[in-house]
């Protein structure tokens, strides 16, 4: 049913079954709607200026963060995304997330070389000496087929395929053993680079000429280097030098889904302390040729705002405009229909277009999601070319009713399932305006329990104070969530499905 509706809607396949970045990599670029800060932003970090970019959940800081990583590199700058923190502590974490930065730059930056060899010829022996210690220290051991993915997205500038031949003629595996299991490592690396020459031990005395009580093994110095906050920043420094003689411009680290790191459990308290090592070293943010990109939760700004110098690097706010949802998803809908048909063209009612882009509440991911919700329930009726109201008002209850709330309220006590339960007290007032009397009259309750829920729903953002007084001059609370409103309207008093 879905492939005969999308042939009558004009689309190749469903445009609104994916919601993240991370799912559209095929085809993000094509449906990217450039905000009108994204060319700043990128200047900015092309010339080695740190930024945070500050947003709501949905709102698209990882398309951003993806199209970044896509733009820089075209313009020769060595980008990576680290938005992965399992092996990371929760707190006083700097020299583990040092050490993963240079992880991530070590293994990119060697697999460019390996992909374009004629560059080390750019390199003296200092640094092929350090680019050795590099790589023994921070490059990660791959299996052949991640090391293929990886070696398949870097740029090639002069292509060569020299590598197989290589890793079959020093690892000479069976058949058997062509396949997942077989690793590459720093020593495979190095080999294949002809740098294991280079490993003496005067390569890393700058390095180590201030350590006291080294041990006289190599390799007992090598991994004292990665438990040293300043020896940590000279060797990103050293290795952003050796990628600006090659090919490479700059250098940029760009952070996302801190947020969503499963440890934190949506704590502003505990983001805050995870981030705040890092985000506070500002002898590290104001590198040179080094740039930092921090995506961020908007919610946690307040807090980190006690610490984090705010008003030293510029923050970017992605923040749409209502106006901005016809065109941003008209960018996908085009994609998916060549250019056939547009958004305001999926409706036969132009309030059901409205009341769609109201319901997304100005969220690109909100607006895919409700769309999605609609086109399942078109599937009833795969012979029309439109959504037909049914279809429509059916998928905006069940988007309002099935929503994430959790993942959208902060949590500042750890205990956020409270939002589903006081959303729940809102509905069962059926009212869009609440007042201390309409909770003492729906639960029976004194005005002391009254005004403390009202007082949370404030908190949580889920109502706000009208400025406009009631006929006994009592206060007014106005619900703010445009999902809300609508099962109000449509008689819900409870969310079904939380």
């Amino acid at each position: 049913m879905t492939s005969k509706l999308n042939t009558n809607l004009g689309f190749s396949r469903n445009p609104f079954s994916k919601f993240s970045a991370e799912e559209e990599m095929e085809f993000h670029n094509e449906i990217f709607y450039e905000p009108a800060f994204y060319q700043t932003l990128l200047d900015d970090l092309k010339s080695g200026t740190s930024r945070f970019i500050l947003g709501q959940r949905g709102h698209g800081k990882s398309s951003i963060i993806h199209k970044l990583k896509t733009d820089l590199e075209k313009e020769q700058v060595l980008t990576i995304i680290i938005d992965r923190f399992d092996e990371i502590s929760l707190t006083d974490n700097k020299i583990e997330l040092l050490n993963l930065i240079l992880q991530e730059f070590v293994t990119k930056y060697v697999l460019f070389l390996d992909k374009n060899k004629v560059y080390l010829k750019k390199l003296n022996q200092e640094d092929k000496e350090a680019l050795c210690l590099l790589i023994k220290l921070f490059f990660q051991s791959l299996t052949k087929t991640e090391y293929e993915t990886r070696f398949d997205n870097i740029k090639s500038i002069k292509t060569k395929n020299w590598f197989i031949n290589l890793y079959n003629k020093i690892v000479k595996p069976t058949n058997s053993l062509i396949g997942a299991g077989v690793l590459i490592t720093s020593k495979l690396i190095a080999e294949s680079l002809n740098l294991n020459n280079f490993e003496t031990n005067t390569a890393y005395t700058e390095y180590l000429s201030e350590m006291d009580n080294i041990n006289i093994s190599a390799n007992l110095q090598e991994q004292e280097l990665k438990k040293s906050k300043r020896h940590l920043k000279e060797l990103l420094n050293r290795l952003n030098s050796i990628t600006k003689k090659t090919y490479y411009k700059s250098s940029v680290v760009l952070f996302d889904k801190v947020d969503e790191f499963q440890d934190l459990n949506q704590e502003i308290s505990k983001i805050a302390s995870f981030t705040e090592d890092i985000l506070t070293d500002t002898e590290l943010l104001l590198q040179n040729d080094i740039a930092i990109a921090f995506s961020l939760w908007s919610e946690v700004k307040p807090t980190l705002s006690k610490k984090v110098r705010f008003d030293k690097f510029k923050e970017i706010d992605i923040s749409w405009r209502k106006s901005d949802m016809e065109p941003l998803i008209d960018k996908r809908i085009l994609h998916f229909s060549g250019n056939t048909r547009s958004f305001s063209s999926l409706f036969s009612i132009i309030a059901d277009k409205e009341n769609v882009i109201n319901m997304s509440n100005k969220s690109p991911r909100d607006l895919i999601s409700c769309l999605s919700d609609i086109y399942d329930y078109q599937t009833s009726n795969s012979n029309s070319t439109t959504f037909d109201t049914e279809s429509v008002s059916k998928g905006l209850i069940k988007f309002s009713n099935r929503y994430d709330y959790l993942s959208m309220y902060p949590s500042r006590t750890g205990k956020n399932k409270d939002v589903i339960s006081m959303i729940n007290l809102i509905l069962r007032t059926r009212k869009i305006y609440i007042t201390i009397l309409d909770l003492n009259t729906t639960f029976n309750q004194k005005t002391r329990w009254s005004t403390a829920k009202l007082e949370s729903m404030v908190k949580y953002k889920l109502l706000e104070e009208d400025s406009k007084l009631g006929p006994n001059n009592e206060k007014i609370y106005k619900v703010l969530d445009p999902k809300l409103i609508h099962l109000i309207k449509r008689g819900l008093t409870s969310l079904e499905n939380n």
